[in-house]
């Protein structure tokens, strides 16, 4: 009996790791090889927020954001992302004051404000998408998080290309790895 069972924990282990690496392969490809097709409009991920200021993943986001806007990719933005509870107000207004700020017409940005997750994020600015007839979406975040978004892009009918980021060079290994609990997570419960 008991070495049937460290023979199943072994399986299972093994099974788990091939798992683990296939999507951590998706992770890095989808990161690295994603290009934006010119669309109607860009749905930017939210992040973390400092105070009324982006963290340095969500900068890293509206700059890239920024710069397609500047190439003429989309004219119409969608910034997406609710108030968490340690944040002074919501990702999403953040990211508008950001854009703003650097030169973009308030009337171009939409805010999606209530999301929590990046399955809201999507669920939600699909909504704006579909108020404002429009039919294609670039979806910008930083590069470990383009796979399970524009996943869960195709899940939810949006027809989307994704438009990687960077990330905060140290804190590239770690985002990949707790991005392979995320993907895993969203397959099971983001319905």
């Amino acid at each position: 009996m008991l070495k049937f069972i460290k023979r199943t924990i072994f399986i299972i282990a093994i099974i788990s790791l091939i798992i683990a690496g296939v999507i951590y392969t998706n992770i890095a490809y989808y990161g690295s090889n994603s290009k934006p097709v010119q669309s109607e409009a860009m749905i930017v991920l939210g992040c973390q927020i400092w105070g009324t200021s982006p963290s340095w993943s969500l900068e890293y986001r509206l700059k890239k954001a920024l710069e397609l806007y500047q190439q003429g990719y989309a004219k119409t933005i969608i910034v997406s992302g609710g108030q968490g509870k340690d944040e002074a107000a919501t990702e999403s207004s953040v990211m508008k004051n950001w854009l703003i700020q650097q030169g973009i017409a308030s009337d171009c940005i939409f805010e999606e404000s209530k999301s929590t997750s990046t399955y809201e994020n999507l669920q939600f600015s699909k909504e704006i998408l579909e108020n404002q007839k429009l039919n294609s979406a670039i979806i910008v975040s930083n590069d470990f998080h383009i796979f399970r978004s524009l996943s869960l892009a195709k899940r939810l009918g949006i027809e989307a290309s994704g438009a990687p980021a960077p990330t905060v060079p140290h804190l590239k290994f770690y985002y990949n790895c707790r991005e392979i609990i995320s993907v895993i997570k969203s397959y099971f419960f983001d319905k």
